[in-house]
């Protein structure tokens, strides 16, 4: 008959469950690689959509402005000058093209309930970029009428007054750029008040 086990030392205990430690060391082990992996995992899309939210925010401090101006000297050519060419239009409606919007359009989700206003914005600049486009490739590039020219001036507007919503939400990080908004505001509120 064989004598139960007892212990004497604390070597003798661990030399005799040493499989069993040595597995609950293992699965603690993984355990905490999991936990610091989630973490970095998560740092690392803080700071992905902390880029992502500055640089839509950066460019489209670019591209409101640019949009307004188009808006404005749209219609203005529009209410003033007949015939309107289409040398007229393209040189006031000069919107470029973005490029952060497309390069990440991937990540767009990210950006949560902002997503879908942050598309709009895009989506209604780029409208107007297309509808200018249109007017200078017209088969009439010398009588482009009045109304057609504030259709497009009116999506120009509309892309900027949507941005009100949007501007406030999306921070570029530099206090000079953020500060500036309050101008830019009131400029695209003024402009839509005069119609």
């Amino acid at each position: 008959m064989s004598e139960p086990w007892h212990f004497t030392t604390i070597i003798d205990l661990i030399d005799h469950w040493q499989a069993l430690i040595a597995g609950l060391l293992g699965f603690a082990a993984a355990i905490i690689a999991v936990i610091l992996t989630l973490r970095i995992e998560r740092r690392k899309r803080r700071r992905e959509m902390d880029a992502l939210q500055k640089s839509l925010a950066v460019e489209l401090r670019q591209l409101v402005p640019n949009a307004l101006g188009a808006a404005v000297a749209l219609k203005k050519l529009a209410r003033e000058h007949d015939p309107i060419t289409a040398r007229m239009v393209e040189s006031l409606a000069r919107v470029p093209a973005p490029i952060v919007y497309p390069a990440n359009a991937d990540k767009i989700g990210l950006l949560g309930r902002d997503a879908m206003d942050v598309v709009i914005v895009y989506s209604l600049i780029e409208l107007g970029r297309s509808g200018t486009a249109s007017l200078i490739n017209s088969r009439e590039p010398d009588d482009i009428s009045a109304a057609t020219v504030e259709m497009t001036a009116g999506v120009f507007l509309h892309a900027c007054t949507y941005a009100l919503s949007v501007l406030p939400k999306m921070r570029t990080g530099v206090a000079e750029h953020d500060q500036k908004d309050a101008e830019l505001i009131q400029r695209i509120q003024t402009a839509a008040a005069a119609g």
